[in-house]
């Protein structure tokens, strides 16, 4: 029987459970395939709305409708992991991300898209129910180690999955039939999560907050259409408005919910922690550059010198391999960041890869006619990815007790795919409203726009992380970190 037990501090057994290996391996797999799925989405997005007759901006706001379903479905995941089960739970998201990956490959009209993206949102579920369970089954230093090579295991799938996107396009000759191979890779992760994956031992007590599930559904997606519509029929109009003022409306709410229910979906207090504040709103800045900026690259990628007047015109392969070490560096970031925490102090890294961001995406800007800028300040922005992305989940699960693992790291995910939401509705405002002669193609200003905002963004990361390493100096003593 599962032990339910209510910790106040990070778990202190250092266990040595010999099924530890292969189920951190199982478990690897698990992320190595969400990685592809998450790699070849966005090589693949240009000529799906070619097939499908979809604009750029509608093709950045299916993605964003994408994040919205993750960003409320991580925490309510989370919560039910912490109470019920991380096994269980994981079950579920992967039979989702299954069901909506086969909507995907299928998809022949953008409302089936839409769905299954929707459906896909368990995606952003998966890492934090693998660390409820990494950390219910290791000692902490043990569980930091797996955390990064889950992590590690995804920025490796997603520079793999680019380029296997393209490869497939050239045997494949249908977009959708290339979409069949990592729908056919869900049901195999489908098969590991229940049959080889153990369940979690530790539980939570309480229920699950599902007013406050269903205000936050509400609230986002109000955000989300407003700001679409806005870019579409413009900011005056009374749809937008209405919208966005319904948004904000049902999020106070939504914080008067939470602040009052026993077992929140969201716990108010514990995100405003200063000890965990600077860390989420570095995840929700990371996921504006990480998710919002992946289909404008993409599509810039795409278009063609001669009908847009930039671009280089590449195929989905020629977009994978130019986005290729942009994934290999993120890996390599991942697989250092232990050993730089241990040299610079654990949460300096994250300020140095928000410092790595700025600089990368200041510089596209400035140089983005040559596929070797692509090339390198990719490389670039890659390994700035990978150092915050690496480190930040670890920060959250030193302060969270046991018992909670789940919806702490669920917030922190939550955070990041919100980020990612947002901007994708705001890179999509822009791509849809800077074109040329006002058609539907974006110019070229759309896209440094884009890469302006992504560099300021990355600054704030820093200056996040900045706040968190001050507080350090004013409450730890010397030579601490």
């Amino acid at each position: 029987m599962p032990r339910v037990r209510a910790a106040t501090g990070p778990a202190t057994t250092g266990r040595s459970d010999t099924r530890v290996a292969p189920v951190v391996g199982f478990l690897i797999f698990v992320e190595l395939t969400s990685g592809i799925i998450q790699g070849m989405t966005p090589a693949l997005t240009p000529r799906l709305g070619t097939e499908l007759s979809i604009s750029a901006g509608d093709l950045n706001l299916v993605a964003g409708a994408q994040l919205l379903a993750a960003a409320v479905s991580v925490p309510l995941l989370g919560r039910l992991g912490d109470v019920h089960g991380h096994r269980r739970l994981l079950r579920i998201a992967v039979a989702g991300l299954a069901v909506g990956s086969l909507l995907v490959a299928w998809s022949p009209s953008v409302g089936v898209l839409l769905l299954g993206r929707v459906l896909q949102g368990p995606l952003a579920a998966l890492l934090p129910l693998e660390m409820g369970l990494v950390r219910d089954r290791l000692s902490p230093g043990q569980a930091r180690r797996a955390i990064a090579l889950l992590v590690g295991a995804l920025t490796f799938g997603s520079s793999t999955g680019m380029v296997l996107a393209g490869l497939l396009s050239r045997a494949v000759p249908s977009v959708h039939g290339v979409l069949l191979v990592p729908a056919v890779a869900t049901l195999a992760c489908t098969a590991v999560v229940f049959l080889l994956v153990p369940e979690s031992t530790t539980r939570a007590r309480g229920t699950v907050d599902w007013a406050g599930a269903a205000l936050l559904s509400l609230g986002l997606a109000a955000l989300l259409t407003g700001v679409s519509q806005g870019a579409k029929g413009g900011w005056a109009a009374s749809a937008p408005a209405a919208l966005l003022l319904l948004a904000a409306a049902v999020l106070t709410l939504w914080v008067f919910v939470e602040l009052r229910a026993p077992h929140p979906v969201v716990d108010i207090r514990v995100t405003v922690r200063r000890s965990l504040l600077p860390v989420y709103t570095a995840a929700f800045l990371l996921g504006i550059t990480l998710y919002g900026a992946q289909i404008a690259a993409a599509l810039y990628l795409a278009a063609s010198p001669d009908r847009e007047g930039y671009g280089f015109g590449y195929s989905p392969l020629g977009i994978g391999w130019v986005l290729f070490p942009a994934g290999i560096c993120a890996f390599a970031a991942a697989t250092v960041s232990p050993a730089l925490g241990r040299a610079l102090g654990a949460r300096a890294v994250p300020a140095l890869g928000g410092c790595l961001l700025a600089a990368g995406y200041t510089t596209l800007v400035l140089a983005h006619h040559a596929v070797w800028h692509f090339v390198l300040l990719n490389a670039v922005l890659g390994f700035g990815t990978g150092l915050v992305l690496s480190t930040l989940p670890a920060l959250v699960i030193d302060v969270s007790p046991a018992d909670r693992t789940g919806i702490a790291t669920g917030l922190y995910s939550t955070a990041k795919t919100l980020g990612g939401s947002v901007g994708s509705a705001v890179f999509a405002a822009v791509l849809t409203t800077m074109t040329v002669r006002g058609g539907t193609v974006p110019t070229v200003s759309a896209y440094t726009t884009v890469w302006w905002l992504c560099a300021a963004v990355s600054l704030g990361i820093t200056a996040a992380v900045a706040a968190l390493l001050r507080r350090d100096s004013r409450t730890d003593g010397p030579g601490t970190r």
